[in-house]
């Protein structure tokens, strides 16, 4: 959503889209003026590295504004505080979720068995905590059996989803036994959970409820220097395994109330990495003041779709579903209400990954057809009242609505666009407005919704994507939760295509198993592309310099992503 916060939904490798408030039209106007006053005053940067300077390199970090610091460096709670994930904490591998490489990090290799059940890490020689005590195979062993003994901190399910049994062998073997075959859980197990010290979690009575706020024990690049509500501030962690990597001796995370605060501040040179939804009239004061310097890069990151809950009527219906799709001007919301985001292509799939789309959908785009959308709805036997809506043999018409969230404004102006695209072919769509992120997600995770927009959760290939937006084995029943498939789609044929994904690392076999998934989102319509969600990275170079971008993508960029803020922390360089 424009103006909003980016962030992930679920803590870790799910990659999901917390919202944040909006900033409003209004908004925007005054700080465009105020940004030009900072800009004919000048700015306060944070420091002054001249080439050639010997002085600390010091950077301000805000992923996303959130008001006062949270005294929370648990790095399995989703309510943990900046850096704790990727800056203390570090997971056995790093991966890519832009390029999809598999990177070694506190383990040196893994290995799995040719029948996809076994996944063998080798730990790293030489990693030490930031205690002094050495990094074994004993911690990853002891953090997956302290998730299996306290579920609450296994947020991303992998006991009850993936994982028969944990093992270390010896001192630099550390082995997962898998319930089933599985060349996808690798991502959660190595990619996304963070490793805690035996030796200073063993006594912790409520590991869930653990602030962790106390010099907190990690393997990461920094160390908790200073912790006040106002102020968060790491330095540099001398036994880091990659000490010669860290070119950034002190990382400072303020606290900034909303995004209108940390804009300014982004303005006045008070901040080197920001991650805020953008609006194209700051830029005037912004990467047009100093073209140099100042810098962002919007990527798309995930498909927006248009749900429509298929157990409900009348989005049970095929055809439905099709004339709704050919009724949306997407070109027209990108234009009007989503400036950033890009038409989606019909199989939903990122352009990072385009090199996966079937070739019969390579050049494939979204036209609108008028048309051809009533004549849909006159095949499945609705005709046209004398009020312009149609309606069943019954009487019933097709009127629903649409759940959005107040001051979400670029999602709410592409509902209300959509509105009228429904009413020129006789679909009676109207806007449900609520206040703020808990009813919207409540009505979308239990059911209750009828249509809506919302996100999608990616990974290094569309499967991940495609997995949490189509597997019935991940839906609920209406009244029951579902976190992700919120339009509750069920399909054998899908479930077994996923399946045959997961199931094999065979390219081919997996190349042809999201070919089939890509066939189901376009003939089968379970729910509707309409574009992409952009991350949201603001950045200067005036302290230092290695961003990502898109010249050199080596990764989305966004601060919000973990543990990719380590990554790209460690490819920083003095100015």
């Amino acid at each position: 959503m424009l103006f909003g916060a980016k962030k992930a939904f679920e803590n870790s490798a799910e990659h999901t889209r917390r919202p944040g408030k909006m900033v409003g039209t209004t908004v925007i106007s005054m700080l465009a003026i105020l940004m030009l006053v900072l800009s004919a005053c000048g700015g306060s940067a944070t420091q002054s590295n001249q080439p050639g300077s010997k002085k600390p390199v010091t950077i301000t970090y805000v992923p996303s504004p959130k008001g006062d610091n949270v005294s929370n460096y648990n790095p399995f709670s989703p309510n943990a505080g900046t850096g704790a994930q990727g800056f203390l904490y570090e997971t056995l591998l790093f991966i890519n979720r832009y390029t999809g490489e598999k990177n070694p990090w506190l383990a040196s290799s893994y290995n799995q068995s040719a029948d996809l059940k076994t996944i063998t890490f080798k730990i790293r020689d030489g990693v030490k905590w930031n205690d002094g005590q050495p990094f074994t195979s004993a911690d990853p062993l002891f953090t997956f059996n302290l998730m299996k003994k306290n579920p609450g901190l296994d947020g991303n399910g992998l006991w009850a989803r993936f994982i028969q049994d944990v093992a270390a062998p010896d001192a630099n073997t550390f082995t997962v036994t898998l319930k089933q075959p599985s060349s996808v859980a690798i991502w959660w197990l190595g990619g996304g959970t963070f490793i805690v010290p035996e030796h200073a979690w063993k006594s912790v009575a409520d590991p869930v409820k653990f602030a962790n706020d106390q010099k907190p024990v990690g393997t990461g690049p920094y160390l908790l220097d200073k912790n006040t509500p106002q102020l968060v501030t790491y330095k540099k962690n001398p036994s880091f395994w990659q000490a010669s990597k860290v070119n950034v001796d002190q990382v400072r995370v303020p606290a900034i109330k909303d995004n209108s605060s940390a804009v300014l501040m982004l303005a006045n040179g008070q901040l080197d990495w920001l991650g805020v939804a953008w609006d194209p009239k700051l830029d005037a004061s912004y990467t047009q003041k100093d073209p140099t310097h100042l810098h962002h890069w919007f990527t798309p990151s995930n498909a927006v779709m248009f749900y429509m809950n298929t157990k409900k009527y009348p989005f049970n219906i095929l055809e439905v579903r099709q004339a709704i799709s050919l009724a949306i001007d997407r070109d027209d919301i990108y234009k009007k209400a989503a400036v950033f985001a890009q038409p989606a292509s019909p199989t939903s799939v990122l352009p990072s990954q385009k090199s996966t789309i079937a070739s019969q959908y390579a050049d494939s785009k979204f036209t609108v057809d008028t048309a051809k959308a009533e004549s849909l709805l006159q095949k499945a036997g609705f005709s046209k009242g004398s009020d312009g809506i149609y309606a069943d043999k019954s009487g019933k018409k097709i009127s629903f609505s649409m759940v959005a969230v107040s001051g979400w404004d670029d999602w709410v102006g592409s509902t209300k666009l959509i509105s009228t695209y429904l009413k020129k072919i006789g679909i009676d769509a109207k806007i449900n407005t609520v206040g703020d992120f808990t009813p919207y997600i409540n009505a979308l995770q239990s059911g209750s919704f009828e249509a809506g927009i919302s996100w999608t959760n990616p990974g290094p290939t569309p499967y991940y994507q495609l997995s949490d937006l189509l597997d019935g084995r991940k839906t609920a029943p209406i009244g029951q939760t579902a976190t992700v498939n919120w339009e509750r789609w069920d399909d054998p044929a899908t479930n077994k295509l996923l399946q045959q994904y997961e199931t094999s690392n065979d390219p081919a076999v997996q190349k042809s198993a999201l070919e089939g998934l890509q066939k189901i989102m376009v003939e089968q319509v379970p729910a509707i592309p309409l574009n992409y969600n952009v991350t949201w990275d603001e950045y200067t170079t005036t302290h230092v310099t290695g961003w990502p971008d898109e010249k050199n993508p080596y990764d989305y960029g966004a601060p919000t992503n973990t543990p990719d803020n380590e990554y790209i922390i460690l490819q920083l360089k003095a100015a």
